[in-house]
C-alpha cells in the first residue's frame, strides 16, 4: 500500500513537471538572460537591458540611456552626449559627466559658456576633460543652423554610411561617405550608424550670399552724409552691429527691414544674416540741418527772444516807476 502512494506521488509530480514548460529552463540555450526575469534576452528590444554597442575603441552607444558614452582612460568615469564623434546636426546637442569625470565645452576654440543640457548655437564643439592635470579631448561635433554658410563639405562620422542625399529635391547622392555643400540650396542628408542601425537627417540650407543694403541720404564730393542716413534691405534673421566712433550704439529700425541713423559721427555698420554672412560699411554723418532740426534752432530763438522781450519791458517799466 506504501509502495503504491508513493508511486502515485512520483507520477504526478512528473505530470506536474511536464505541464508547466514555461518554469522549465532551456539547457540550450547559450545567449544573454535577462537577470531580473531570468529568460532569454530579446534581440529585437536590445534597449530594454541597457545593453551597449561598440562603435570603436572609445566610443559606446547605451541603449538604455539612448545617448553616445565615452570612457575617460585611467578608469575616470564616463562622459554621455547625444552626439557621436564627428558628428554634424541641427538640433541640439547635451552633454553630461559622470560623478567621477570632469568635463569642458569649448565652442570655436573659446569656453562654452551656455547650457550643457541644450547646446545649441551654431559651430564647432569640442567635448574635453581632465586627464592628469591635462585637457584631453574626447569628442567633437558641428551644429549648422537652418540656414549656413560654415560646411563646404558634409562627412560622415566613423562607422556611418550616407542614406541618401538631395539638394532642393534633388538627389545628389555620390558617394557613401561625403556630400559636396558647394552649390547653395536646401540640402536634406540621413545618414546611418552601421553599429545601431540608427539613422540621422540633416537638413540646413546652404546660403552664402552676404546682405545687401540699399542706403539713401544727401552725400558731399567726398561720400559724407550731410542727412539722416535711411537704409532698407534687411531681411529676417539680419542682424546689425552699429558702433559711432568705437561706441556702440543702436539704429532705428522697423519690422519691414528699413532703418535710419541720425547722429553725426564716424560710424562702422556690420550686418550679419542667419547663414553667418556678413557685410561691412564704414560712413561719415555730418552736422546737418533738416525739418526738425530748423524747428528747434527756431524754437530756441523764439525763446532767446520771449526772454529778451520780457528783459525789456521790465526795464521800462522799472525805469517809469
Amino acid at each position: 500500500m506504501k509502495r503504491k502512494i508513493i508511486s502515485l506521488a512520483l507520477c504526478a509530480l512528473a505530470m506536474l513537471m511536464l505541464s508547466l514548460p514555461a518554469f522549465a529552463a532551456d539547457v540550450g540555450y547559450t545567449g544573454v538572460i535577462n537577470p531580473e526575469t531570468g529568460e532569454p534576452y530579446d534581440e529585437q528590444t536590445p534597449d530594454s537591458y541597457g545593453d551597449r554597442t561598440a562603435l570603436t575603441s572609445a566610443m559606446y552607444y547605451d541603449w538604455n540611456s539612448r545617448d553616445y558614452v565615452y570612457p575617460v582612460s585611467g578608469s575616470l568615469g564616463e562622459i554621455h552626449v547625444s552626439a557621436a564623434d564627428g558628428m554634424v546636426l541641427t538640433t541640439p546637442v547635451y552633454v553630461r559627466a559622470g560623478s567621477d569625470a570632469s568635463v569642458f565645452v569649448y565652442l570655436n576654440g573659446s569656453e562654452y559658456t551656455g547650457s550643457l543640457s541644450s547646446c545649441s548655437a551654431p559651430g564647432d564643439y569640442a567635448v574635453s576633460t581632465l586627464v592628469g592635470g591635462q585637457i584631453k579631448r574626447i569628442m567633437g561635433f558641428t551644429l549648422l543652423g537652418k540656414a549656413s554658410s560654415q560646411l563646404r563639405e558634409f562627412v560622415v562620422p566613423d562607422g556611418f554610411y550616407i542614406v541618401e542625399a538631395t539638394r532642393d529635391g534633388e538627389s545628389v547622392y555620390r558617394d557613401r561617405y561625403s556630400v559636396s555643400l558647394e552649390e547653395e540650396g536646401a540640402y536634406s542628408i540621413e545618414y546611418e550608424c552601421s553599429s545601431t542601425n540608427l539613422v540621422y537627417k540633416l537638413e540646413t540650407t546652404v546660403d552664402r550670399t552676404p546682405p545687401a543694403l540699399v542706403f539713401k541720404g544727401k552725400t558731399d564730393r567726398q561720400g559724407r552724409i550731410r542727412s539722416k542716413l535711411e537704409f532698407s534691405g534687411l531681411e529676417y534673421g539680419d542682424s546689425i552691429y552699429l558702433a559711432r566712433s568705437g561706441v556702440q550704439v543702436l539704429p532705428s529700425t522697423k519690422s519691414d527691414g528699413t532703418g535710419a541713423i541720425y547722429d553725426p559721427g564716424n560710424y562702422v555698420m556690420i550686418v550679419r544674416d542667419a547663414a553667418g554672412n556678413s557685410v561691412e560699411y564704414d560712413f561719415i554723418i555730418l552736422q546737418y540741418f533738416d525739418i526738425q532740426s530748423w524747428m528747434f534752432f527756431l524754437l530756441v530763438v523764439l525763446i532767446i527772444g520771449a526772454v529778451a522781450g520780457y528783459i525789456i519791458i521790465q526795464r521800462k517799466r522799472l525805469k517809469i516807476g
